[in-house]
């Protein structure tokens, strides 16, 4: 069945979701129950991406259908139009290394979007909007408007409706960019939190409901291909707006399993001036206890590459 006829098709737009992200990662990765690998590179660098790619088979794996007619999304933390050494998002420097490998390997398409917190204006500089100069295959999307949405239904604990970017749904790899950083409200902001970018009334996750438990549900619409954290410098406290202290760790991780890199990553760094567990984090619990992925460390195999 043709994937994107079935996704227009479905009269369920979450269970269309749950086909083309959910049933193409099981089938990429087989039983999860096994545990999951989450993937370390030291050094920012094409060749330290070049190497995570190669972890995950290459996009001949990632891109089974080809490259060349293939729509790539990816979503960086642009929250904010900070400079990339305040650690409040994504580097610039990774989301263009993760776009020329992309390229090198045939992809035409590549689409980056996120919707920011500020205005669209306040963005003019970002470095992240001057990369289709350099690569006419880029598109830099700052979602800031309703009409990009559409509602999907889920069935969360406390979330059973959001309106959700609608590129997602066309998109044959979700690329989910996250920033490490400390955050206020929710311990930490990884991949897990990253996804509140790709919906537009986020705003209710913190006046109409719990809001660990509803990103935890919202992890059950939004199921990135692959999570890479982008740990080239990690913002340690005063999240997520800064400013705080920062430490220069210079690596990514990255992993098919959105939690369990969360996971590793948690507690590899003193978020908040706090040694934490994964369990710590009630967000990446709530996902956890959805059946999102793996938040024990004892389950989940870290490799270097």
């Amino acid at each position: 069945m043709d994937r994107r006829r079935f996704i227009a098709a479905g009269s369920a737009v979450l269970l269309a979701h749950q086909f083309h992200f959910g049933g193409w990662l099981k089938a990429q990765t087989g039983d999860l129950s096994s545990g999951p690998v989450v993937w370390e590179a030291e050094g920012i660098s094409y060749e330290s991406v070049s190497a995570l790619f190669a972890a995950f088979g290459g996009s001949g794996k990632l891109l089974p259908d080809g490259s060349s007619g293939a729509t790539v999304v990816i979503k960086p933390n642009l929250c904010l139009p900070d400079p990339g050494e305040r650690g409040t998002t994504t580097s610039s420097t990774v989301v263009e290394l993760f776009c020329r490998r992309l390229i090198a390997d045939g992809v035409k398409r590549i689409i980056v979007a996120d919707h920011t917190l500020k205005n669209t204006a306040d963005f003019r500089s970002a470095d992240l909007l001057a990369l289709p100069k350099t690569y006419p295959e880029v598109k830099v999307l700052l979602a800031n408007e309703e009409r990009m949405f559409e509602p999907v239904d889920i069935p969360g604990k406390v979330l059973q409706r959001v309106e959700r970017l609608k590129l997602l749904a066309r998109a044959d790899l979700f690329v989910n960019i996250a920033t490490a950083k400390h955050h206020s409200a929710t311990h930490v902001s990884l991949g897990v939190k990253n996804l509140m970018g790709a919906i537009w009334n986020r705003s209710d996750f913190h006046t109409k409901m719990d809001l660990a438990s509803a990103i935890g549900d919202l992890a059950l619409a939004i199921r990135p291909s692959i999570t890479v954290i982008d740990a080239s410098r990690v913002l340690l406290s005063g999240g997520p707006t800064g400013p705080g202290p920062i430490v220069d760790s210079g690596r990514l991780f990255a992993g098919r399993d959105i939690v369990a890199v969360d996971a590793v990553v948690t507690s590899r760094y003193a978020f908040g001036g706090k040694s934490l567990r994964p369990s710590d984090v009630a967000h990446l619990r709530a996902a956890a206890e959805n059946g999102v992925g793996e938040i024990d460390l004892q389950r989940i195999t870290v490799k270097k590459v």
